[in-house]
């Protein structure tokens, strides 16, 4: 049977089944789709939950990938890739938790009737990091104001008219933008919206007592719609599917806050990666330093040996040896937390490393590195001096990505901040690789709160990046101290 053959994905062909709307989506892009949602529809399989999904398009305008899911019932698959306890893993799932698609500047009386459902209980949003914005003078009276934090402001005031006031009807917010302090941020602007537009103490004491606004981490990467192969991928389904997503196996959602929003996103009780915490703070630091900090390390030394993937540069014995150290000997120690609780999260952040199904580029890793060492790595050497450690491979990461921004392989060019290229480029002196090191890190705002910190980063970076302009990365990464 040919794709041109298959049936439509939709409720009459596949068959679906209806559940009460309890969240409120703004969004309804890859990324939730993939996420939350295949969270949710694990939830509603394993009984722990019973949740429809209503997603709002929040801004004007069409959005044709709405519309095709729209045609299909809310019907879509995710398929899932990754490696799990050091295997392959390829996962599909049909989720059919979304009830509904609305449109709040096209269908606002329906928008706003989903918005007053006495059977809401979450909001869910991923409105990209521009979302949660303040937008001065919002017309907070408008059906419906602009930004999302004003249709926040005006949708639970409108609840909070409806219902009395009644704590019953407040709502758990949980953002999922991919800026820090997403739900604390969206809150302090509500608030501002309120008091702009005269709504009351009243309001914003049922605000405070009768909502909560729950930060998050999210991670998974999600590709989306698997163009290149989805001949195959339908053939292998046996649905025409027009919305499939496709993502990382790997996933975790910290969700901050008050405990509160356990009893209506059971999701940790279906065995999904969620972890519920009063505060994310160190989760975030911890993922922070982990991930995110070896990317960063392993994207600048991984580029200078010709590595163009995440996957190629794990896969080279000398760059799986340099991340281990550096995470056993320098990272974990850095962090305030058991050891052998750290070993086991950062191992599984670690398997994504090998992920066979994702083409995770190096080069894309390596945007704005220089800030990105800054708030990633430099902690992780500040720890160790001022525990009387030693961190050769943190500051080594240091002295290969200023090599790479002065001698990166051909076809590199530095995309990063276009003053500090260019300062760490007219510093360079090979003759005088102390003094070019030096002036690289005022450059970069490299800060450091301790007495001797700055001469000694400076210090242990030179001496790297002087054996790296000497004898290469290659030979310069095997001379390092074995772990």
């Amino acid at each position: 049977m040919t794709t041109t053959t298959l049936p439509r994905l939709s409720a009459t062909t596949a068959g679906r089944t209806a559940r009460p709307i309890t969240v409120l989506q703004f969004g309804g892009g890859n990324f939730l789709r993939a996420f939350v949602d295949q969270m949710i529809h694990a939830a509603n399989t394993a009984g722990v939950m019973n949740a429809g999904v209503a997603v709002v398009h929040a801004t004007p305008g069409p959005d044709r990938a709405l519309e095709l899911l729209e045609e299909q019932d809310g019907l879509y698959h995710v398929l899932l890739e990754g490696v799990r306890d050091g295997q392959p893993v390829r996962e599909f799932t049909r989720v059919d938790v979304i009830e509904k698609i609305v449109r709040s500047h096209d269908q606002f009386e329906e928008y706003r009737a989903l918005y007053l459902s006495p059977e809401i209980q979450v909001i869910v949003s991923n409105t990209t990091e521009a979302g949660i914005a303040w937008v001065e003078g919002d017309d907070l009276a408008a059906q419906p104001p602009a930004s999302f934090p004003a249709k926040i402001a005006a949708l639970l005031h409108d609840r909070f008219v409806a219902f009395d006031g009644a704590a019953s009807a407040g709502l758990r917010i949980v953002c999922c933008e991919l800026i820090e302090d997403n739900a604390t941020t969206l809150r302090e602007y509500v608030l501002r919206h309120a008091r702009a537009a005269g709504y009351g103490a009243d309001f914003e004491r049922w605000v405070h007592t009768a909502c909560s606004f729950h930060d998050t981490l999210v991670d998974r990467i999600v590709p989306g719609y698997p163009r290149d192969e989805i001949a195959d991928i339908q053939a292998e389904l046996g649905y025409a599917d027009e919305v499939v997503v496709k993502g990382e196996y790997f996933g975790v959602w910290a969700i901050g806050g008050d405990p509160v929003v356990q009893e209506v996103l059971p999701l940790d009780r279906a065995g999904q990666p969620v972890q519920f915490m009063t505060d994310i703070r160190p989760f975030r630091a911890k993922k922070v330093k982990i991930l995110n900090g070896l990317h960063t390390a392993m994207a600048a030394v991984g580029l200078q040996l010709g590595a163009e993937s995440v996957r190629e540069a794990f896969e080279r014995p000398d760059v799986r040896a340099y991340l281990d150290a550096l995470l056993e000997d320098e990272v974990l120690p850095s962090i305030s937390e058991p050891r052998e609780e750290l070993r086991a999260f950062a191992a599984k952040i670690v398997e994504r490393f090998g992920n066979p199904y994702l083409h995770h580029r190096l080069a894309d890793i390596a945007l704005n590195s220089v800030a990105k060492w800054g708030a990633r790595n430099l902690p992780v050497l500040l720890s160790a001096f001022k525990d009387g450690r030693e961190a050769p491979r943190t500051a080594f990461a240091a002295a290969a990505l200023l090599t790479l921004y002065v001698r990166g392989p051909e076809g590199f060019e530095p995309h990063d901040d276009a003053a500090v290229v260019a300062a760490i480029r007219d510093a360079f002196d090979p003759a005088d690789v102390p003094a070019w090191v030096r002036a690289s890190i005022a450059a970069a705002g490299w800060v450091t709160d301790c007495d001797g910190c700055r001469d000694r980063l400076a210090d242990e970076v030179a001496t790297h990046a002087a054996r790296i302009l000497e004898v290469g990365i290659e030979r310069a990464l095997v001379e390092l101290p074995a772990a």
